[in-house]
């Protein structure tokens, strides 16, 4: 199997603050990727460890579909992830404008075997009054990576944010809801970012989410 020491990070450690990580291209279509061509599942003998939040999330019921237009079965015949622990990246690099930033989901394999993680997170932002978000897919590539266990993964969550005071475009979460794809594995986490410019409606929304293995996790 091809050996790729970008898109998988190894270890324990995986899941204890993250680093600064490449960026992602703020014109994303935000439409729904399609399928793509079954391809080699990415590997690693010597990833980086890229390091994550050291709070884990809440498991919860609902969220985002996590289960649509995923790609096709790995074509490694490795079966797909049933469930992964998520952790929430603590660095925010800017995308295309002063208020556009980024942060980093990571997916760790929490089972005792290899599995391929492929396609988008769900990720639904949810108030306390029970008002929800759900966000649509950048337009990024099927990219499936095998995980060993204690490997993990990211995917890139780009949000526009505002320092304007909540209004009818101006929505300011309490907690973010995060499905690993292919799962219904949903877990929470308290949202501290501030309040977000919602554009429901958009063709080209601010904030999006990513697909996983696309944006490459550095070494800290």
């Amino acid at each position: 199997m091809r050996t790729n020491n970008k898109r998988v990070v190894r270890g324990a450690t995986a899941i204890a603050a993250l680093a600064a990580f490449g960026t992602l291209t703020a014109c994303s279509s935000g439409q729904p990727a399609g399928t793509a061509s079954p391809t080699p599942a990415a590997d690693s003998s010597t990833a980086p460890q890229a390091l994550a939040s050291t709070s884990g999330g809440t498991k919860v019921t609902g969220g985002a579909d996590a289960m649509r237009s995923n790609g096709a079965e790995p074509a490694s015949g490795e079966a797909l992830c049933a469930t992964a622990e998520v952790g929430i990246g603590i660095d925010f690099p800017h995308q295309g404008s002063a208020d556009q930033k980024s942060l980093q989901l990571l997916f760790r394999n929490d089972s005792e075997a290899r599995c391929t993680i492929q396609g988008f997170p769900g990720v639904q932002f949810a108030k306390r009054n029970g008002e929800t978000w759900d966000l649509v897919r950048s337009d990024d590539p099927i990219t499936p990576v095998s995980l060993a266990p204690g490997e993990s993964t990211n995917a890139q969550l780009v949000f526009l944010g505002t320092d304007v005071a909540e209004g009818t475009s101006h929505w300011a979460p309490d907690s973010i809801l995060v499905t690993p794809p292919n799962t219904t594995d949903t877990q929470s986490f308290p949202w501290g970012h501030g309040t977000l410019v919602r554009q429901d409606g958009a063709t080209h929304p601010g904030t999006h989410i990513g697909g996983v293995g696309v944006v490459e996790a550095g070494n800290k």
